[in-house]
């Protein structure tokens, strides 16, 4: 027999102070699930999109033609690997765009026109003697005076964006030992944070909603080429346009993947820019494969 006599009042204190407490347990517990499994620099696009996943109407037997994804991060060169590369499978040398109606080539991060636009898309990429519409994405204004001698490119002065905001670019010093090795550009990842570290040069643009301008500008009819270099926003931008259905609207997608890459000046060293991992960017790329997206690796 037990001789201790049960405390009605400790019970009610108990539930009173102890039921507070385990909410707040599950509340924390709560954000901490939500830190680890939605951080946008870490999902994959099928981990975090699965439900909106759709799969490009490509033609039989495309994308395992496309030249092989570079699985292992190249640590020595890696500079013009994607425009260079003389293997590169382009989707018109392996398919017939006479049933297309319109020909658009969109470059997100164009900066001058001799970047990319010039000396590769002009000069490299196969048309089947078909004429593009070139649009130029750049919110730089350095580089806006030259597209007004284009007279073949449309100049968007803004940065590519899931909405219509104001967001932060600029540049920051990387700092070898004692001495600044050069200043570097960065995008939207890091405006907010560099616009408070005293160091960089910060500038605020316009930037704009591109999966809906994407639907206003072209359709499933017109065949479209982008090229995305975006210092970081891409994994944004990939995500949107597979949540709102726009990914099957580009046809052939030549998109750089940043991740946190060796710096060439220091060895051994990684740039803290991104939260994202060369693994990561290639699993990005073979999931955009698996839904039949015809992506390549730029660099």
């Amino acid at each position: 027999m037990n001789p201790r006599k049960s405390n009605p009042a400790a019970s009610i204190k108990l539930i009173v102070y102890g039921m507070p407490l385990f909410f707040l347990l599950l509340t924390f517990g709560a954000m901490f699930k939500d830190k680890l499994y939605t951080s946008p620099n870490t999902l994959t696009v099928s981990a975090a999109l699965r439900p909106h996943q759709q799969h490009c109407n490509v033609p039989a037997g495309i994308i395992s033609k496309l030249e092989p994804l570079i699985a292992e991060e190249p640590l020595d060169v890696w500079e013009g690997l994607g425009k260079e590369e003389s293997h590169i499978k382009y989707l018109p040398s392996m398919t017939d765009l006479a049933a297309k109606r319109r020909f658009i080539y969109i470059d997100l991060g164009a900066r001058d026109y001799d970047s990319s636009i010039g000396s590769w898309f002009e000069k490299q990429y196969p048309k089947q003697n078909k004429t593009f519409e070139i649009y130029a994405v750049e919110a730089d204004a350095s580089f806006h005076a030259q597209y007004r001698a284009r007279p073949g490119v449309t100049l968007l002065p803004y940065a590519a964006w899931v909405r219509n905001e104001t967001v932060v670019f600029g540049s920051k010093p990387i700092v070898a030992g004692s001495k600044v090795w050069r200043m570097r550009p960065f995008g939207r990842i890091e405006g907010e944070q560099a616009a408070e570290d005293g160091m960089s040069a910060v500038v605020r643009v316009a930037a704009f909603d591109f999966v809906e301008w994407l639907r206003r500008t072209v359709t499933a009819d017109d065949f479209v080429v982008v090229k995305m270099d975006v210092e970081g926003t891409e994994i944004a931008l990939i995500k949107d346009l597979v949540r709102r259905d726009a990914m099957c609207l580009i046809d052939e997608l030549f998109m750089e993947c940043h991740f946190d890459r060796y710096v060439k000046c220091c060895s051994g060293e990684r740039i803290n820019r991104f939260n994202f991992s060369y693994s990561q960017c290639y699993h990005l790329f073979k999931e955009l494969r698996d839904m039949g997206s015809a992506v390549h690796q730029w660099w």
